[in-house]
């Protein structure tokens, strides 16, 4: 048997610690939503993965995608966020606004929002020539707003 060097050893017990922090801190930036609907699909592809015959090839990203949705509809009392997404209405609002550089060089809101683009570009216009001696831009930002009935949702732990 061959023994690793303690430095590489070391090493890779360090990696392993940054994975699992990485890890931890991406989940932690997701809702209970997102949280539960990324576990659902990550254990049915485990699953599916585990099921594959060993002999065949495995598919394909977009092929894989849609074995594992496929797969968790089929059981939608083990896979509910999955399946309570058919019954959600989702309507996203691209909206612009202006913002304006602070002395410090940090840009901040300095308007309301506006869904028509034609009608903040004159809003620019104008701003820009109210003060002129101030940086402006347009920025933008997208609400998405999902309705429906409450799935089982899993707390992330």
């Amino acid at each position: 048997m061959t023994t690793l060097p303690d430095g590489f050893v070391a090493y890779l017990i360090a990696r392993d610690a940054q994975r699992a922090d990485a890890v931890t801190q991406f989940l932690g930036r997701l809702t209970d939503r997102e949280h539960t609907l990324m576990r659902e699909a990550a254990v049915m592809g485990y699953v599916q993965g585990r099921r594959h015959p060993r002999d065949e090839e495995h598919p394909k990203d977009t092929a894989a995608l849609h074995l594992v949705i496929d797969a968790a509809l089929d059981l939608p009392d083990l896979y509910p966020a999955v399946a309570a997404v058919s019954e959600q209405n989702t309507a996203t609002t691209l909206e612009f606004f202006l913002q304006t550089q602070d002395t410090d060089g940090t840009w901040g809101e300095s308007s309301s929002y506006e869904t028509d683009p034609e009608w903040i570009v004159e809003r620019l216009k104008r701003r820009r020539a109210q003060h002129p001696q101030r940086e402006h831009r347009i920025a933008w930002r997208t609400t998405t707003v999902t309705t429906g009935p409450i799935p089982r949702v899993v707390p992330a732990a």
